[in-house]
């Protein structure tokens, strides 16, 4: 059967990355809340335990950030990330697919619906930006939570409190996510049951791609038509320019920006100076 790229080996590593230190600050950052529970006596009952255990939150929640950071350059300066961030943008038929989820598994349609989704579903566009956000809520919060000392020296003490509170309640609610909505869209929903390898292989078949992202499979099947013919005829109105733009894009950007380097050198050389 035929597969179909839906993550490469650099976006793999990211998101392999992102399940470790997201499953480390999960368990480091309950253990100090539920310090007295049963499941954190492996990290409570060693010695220098608790002391470990904030160091280790303290660096895999560096290493989120990093990773973000990183992830903010691979999306705006790479082709491939700005193809992706583009096909990430909620759009109005987003709305309607929502809209018309919800009257099928309401059994208003009937029978039900087919709904031919993008590159990304609605879902996942939902998802991605709840990452962002979380990421960025956890970010702003953890570090005022570390810097407990310098921020109470300019900050009354309920502002450190409220952060505190959004901290803690920000990650049951990320952790929630994971194990509710992400685990069953990868996992449990019997159209990819036992689970979706994507994350693994960075391949999907050519059946999910059907159920979960039919109009980019109808895009990808008219770019290999146009390719075969060398006409942008066959892709879907409004996509020609697009597609033609991205073959090119890469080659593009390097002249852009070499142009961009001579004419500095050369300012730099004509310099009067002051």
């Amino acid at each position: 059967m035929k597969k179909y790229v839906r993550m490469t080996l650099n976006e793999r590593v990211q998101h392999l990355n992102l399940i470790i230190n997201f499953a480390i600050l999960v368990v480091t950052g309950f253990a100090l809340k539920y310090s007295g529970a049963t499941w954190t006596t492996p990290i409570t009952d060693v010695p220098a335990g608790m002391t470990f255990r904030g160091l280790l939150h303290r660096l895999s929640g560096a290493a989120i950030v990093s990773l973000g950071l990183y992830h903010i350059l691979y999306m705006f300066l790479t082709p491939r990330g700005r193809s992706l961030l583009v096909d990430l943008v909620p759009r109005w038929k987003d709305a309607l697919d929502v809209w018309e989820t919800l009257k099928n598994n309401f059994f208003i349609n009937r029978p039900p619906k087919e709904i031919k989704m993008g590159r990304f579903s609605f879902r996942e566009k939902f998802e991605y930006l709840g990452l962002v956000w979380g990421t960025a809520v956890m970010t702003v919060t953890g570090f005022i939570l570390w810097l407990e000392v310098e921020w109470l020296k300019y900050f009354p003490r309920w502002t450190f409190d409220l952060f505190r509170a959004i901290h803690f309640y920000e990650a049951v609610l990320a952790t929630l996510t994971i194990l509710v909505w992400h685990f069953y869209a990868v996992m449990l929903d019997p159209d990819v049951y036992p689970m979706s390898w994507a994350w693994i292989t960075g391949n999907i078949s050519e059946h999910e791609m059907k159920l979960e992202h039919g109009l980019h499979l109808e895009r990808l099947e008219a770019e290999e038509r146009m390719k075969g013919s060398g006409s942008t005829e066959d892709l879907p109105t409004g996509q020609q320019s697009m597609f033609a733009g991205e073959v090119n894009e890469e080659r593009t950007s390097v002249r852009r920006f070499t142009r961009r380097l001579r004419e500095f050198n050369e300012r730099m050389r004509n310099w009067p100076g002051v």
